[in-house]
């Protein structure tokens, strides 16, 4: 879908006034707004919209059983829409009793030298996420990795300093597997789910995702752009880009943040486009092999996976590709 400067600048003025009207009205279980086509008789038009991402999507009676008005159709000049949806973050819980796949060599083995796919996690959580890429501080120029807050941080007491592992500790990974200290996150100052953490030159690093090849660059991603993926839970994966710049309400334990600059994407031509553990993985346009997204989340009724752009995550963590 191809989306000129003037219509976008519009649409993101509809899209804050459709999150502070609705975002929070706990009545109609909204979890993301967002811009993207609207769907009608399973189709979807090549007309941007305002999109509602919520658990089920109420008849106009049980509205009115409610006292809960109906969404209005336009927002400004841009159409509405109601999409299913129940996300959640997608590292592996320790909770689970199931075994997580450990066929999955070498995403749950150990890596040297370093890419992007492979299991990791903090010191401290009995769990795995996936590490994302090689990154460098735009001030200093060390090398970094990039993934999830809620993969190599976790805790909103983390402090800088905090050891990460490769692999995960819920793939065998121990304190003498560290490749890295946790540096910097930026869920509590900017709203996205991402943290860097500073290797410690134990191992090399490349740029590479596990079955996919080098990243080549960032990019915007935009509703119709096929991406892939190199996560752990489930591999290489396909999808494409259903919706941009969105905002949510992402649970995480018992406390609720607000995320932005989120996009969905629907699987493409894979059973799974994300599983528990991608957390981490990067989403790159897979024509051009430039990243686009931070996978941090998923649905499993239906098949969707939620990330953040990578051209906000690296601003707000002030770090640079390459």
């Amino acid at each position: 879908m191809y989306i000129d400067r003037p219509t976008m600048a519009r649409a993101r003025l509809a899209l804050r006034e459709a999150a502070r009207d609705y975002l929070f009205d706990r009545d109609r279980k909204i979890t993301l707004i967002a811009l993207g086509p609207k769907e009608t008789g399973g189709q979807k038009l090549d007309k941007l919209a305002i999109r509602f991402h919520s658990p089920e999507k109420p008849s106009e009676y049980q509205l009115e059983a409610a006292g809960v008005s109906k969404l209005p159709e336009y927002i400004h000049e841009f159409r509405t829409d109601v999409v299913i949806g129940s996300y959640h973050p997608h590292f592996w819980p320790w909770w689970l009793k199931s075994r997580p796949q450990r066929t999955r060599e070498p995403r749950a083995a150990r890596a040297n030298p370093l890419r992007g796919g492979v299991s990791i996690s903090d010191q401290f959580h009995n769990t795995f996420g996936t590490l994302g890429g090689l990154v460098f501080d735009r001030d200093t120029g060390e090398e970094m990795i990039l993934s999830n807050w809620h993969v190599l941080a976790r805790s909103w007491a983390a402090r800088p300093g905090r050891m990460i592992i490769q692999p995960g500790r819920r793939d065998g990974g121990t304190r003498t597997d560290a490749v890295a200290t946790l540096t910097r996150y930026a869920m509590l100052s900017h709203n996205l789910d991402a943290a860097v953490a500073t290797l410690n030159r134990s191992r090399q690093h490349i740029n590479d995702q596990l079955e996919i090849g080098p990243v080549r660059g960032v990019a915007q991603a935009m509703p119709g752009m096929v991406v892939v993926k190199s996560g752990r839970g489930s591999g290489r994966t396909a999808g494409i880009v259903t919706d941009v710049e969105g905002i949510m309400r992402m649970r995480y334990g018992s406390l609720e943040r607000i995320i932005v600059q989120v996009m969905s994407i629907e699987r493409h031509g894979s059973p799974d486009v994300s599983k528990p553990g991608d957390s981490g993985a990067w989403w790159l346009d897979a024509e051009s092999r430039n990243v686009v997204g931070l996978h941090f989340a998923g649905s499993d009724f239906p098949e969707r996976a939620l990330a953040m752009d990578m051209q906000s995550v690296l601003d707000a963590l002030k770090v640079r590709f390459s």
